[in-house]
């Protein structure tokens, strides 16, 4: 884990007061983040994957953020050297981060608050859909 992730979860724990769970016993660097009113994720961490998993031609790897996204949002804000398509997860309604600094602090704060919002909504409660 690099020091952007370790910022990354911090913030996470201090604005929220959730801690990661990790639910997968064979991916132990993947974690997820729920909201603990509706029980639905909000940031999903990939921890050491391919970067060719997103496309990218290099090799390596890296720690990769799933974050829920407004789907009027996600395609404008993928630029897909620092913000991608979703990796494993709907490509409407999520984004993945690199988490290697390119994307700074101010700018992740906003998207995971984004994505907070987005799974605390009451329209997004379960029998308070439209």
């Amino acid at each position: 884990m690099n020091e952007h992730t370790r910022r990354f979860m911090e913030y996470i724990a201090d604005t929220y007061g959730v801690e990661a769970e990790y639910p997968w016993a064979t991916s132990p660097h993947n974690s997820i983040w729920r909201n603990p009113r509706t029980r639905k994720w909000f940031a999903v961490l990939l921890g050491d994957l391919p970067l060719r998993c997103l496309g990218l031609p290099e090799d390596g790897r890296q720690d990769v953020l799933n974050l829920k996204c407004d789907p009027i949002m996600t395609f404008s804000l993928i630029d897909n050297c620092r913000i991608f398509r979703a990796y494993h997860m709907n490509k409407e309604h999520w984004i993945s981060v690199r988490m290697d600094g390119s994307v700074p602090m101010e700018e992740l704060s906003f998207l995971v608050n984004m994505s907070w919002q987005l799974v605390d909504s009451k329209k997004n409660r379960r029998g308070n859909a439209k």
